[in-house]
């Protein structure tokens, strides 16, 4: 598989992220607390270390792009990990930028700016899960990404259908919370993601099981 653009990509980003740590390192206090987690209401409900709280995301950034990268390659379908190649690229870079958004924020915040952390959360989550689910009906059945189920794994034409339908459905819930948060604001919008991610997987997983039992391949044996 053809990691390249993602660890060009990556690379930039976390190398990005570690700029953003130095240059606040000497403007926040040794002994200040930083907020790392917010509750759904927006406030801060937990507190670390100028330590943890600089090094964390990059920290996280660079175990995900390792792992998103060595995963495929235990894949015992490696000839359809390759085919889903740009799933994998796009999701790796997807989740990378978007921690190193939340590290922006964060350390702005940390440094005596006023950031609502739920306001500016909203619109990348969106964007974010609105890349995974256009990505997700390019990929071939595997063992690491997409909807696995029993179904999906054992039939080719449940995996490619299910996956057109959550595709669908990822794309919807990132529209429908996007929607809420203009007209209801970001507790809302949270909530509405939530449902709809939820909802999602019980869907898929039962559309699996349908998809699975209308397979034609399996109906001819």
């Amino acid at each position: 598989m053809n990691t390249r653009p993602l660890l060009i990509a990556n690379t930039i980003l976390i190398a990005g992220m570690a700029a953003v740590s130095a240059w606040a390192w000497n403007a926040i206090p040794d002994a200040a607390q930083i907020p790392l987690h917010w509750n759904f209401e927006g406030n801060p409900d937990r507190f670390d270390s100028k330590f943890e709280a600089l090094l964390a995301m990059p920290g996280i950034a660079v175990a995900v792009t390792a792992l998103l990268i060595v995963l495929p390659r235990l894949d015992p379908r490696r000839a359809n990990i390759d085919a889903s190649v740009k799933f994998w690229n796009a999701v790796t870079i997807g989740v990378v930028l978007f921690l190193a958004y939340l590290h922006v924020l964060l350390v702005l915040g940390a440094t005596g700016q006023h950031i609502d952390m739920l306001n500016g959360m909203i619109p990348a989550l969106c964007l974010l899960f609105a890349v995974i689910g256009n990505y997700l009906s390019k990929t071939r059945s595997n063992w690491f990404g997409g909807v696995r189920t029993p179904w999906t794994l054992s039939s080719e034409y449940s995996w490619e259908k299910t996956h057109r339908w959550a595709s669908r459905f990822f794309v919807g819930s990132s529209l429908a919370t996007a929607v809420t948060w203009l007209a209801l604001g970001p507790q809302w919008a949270i909530g509405v993601l939530v449902v709809s991610l939820f909802s999602t997987s019980i869907v898929t997983i039962i559309l699996s099981y349908v998809f699975y039992k209308q397979d034609p391949d399996r109906a001819s044996r």
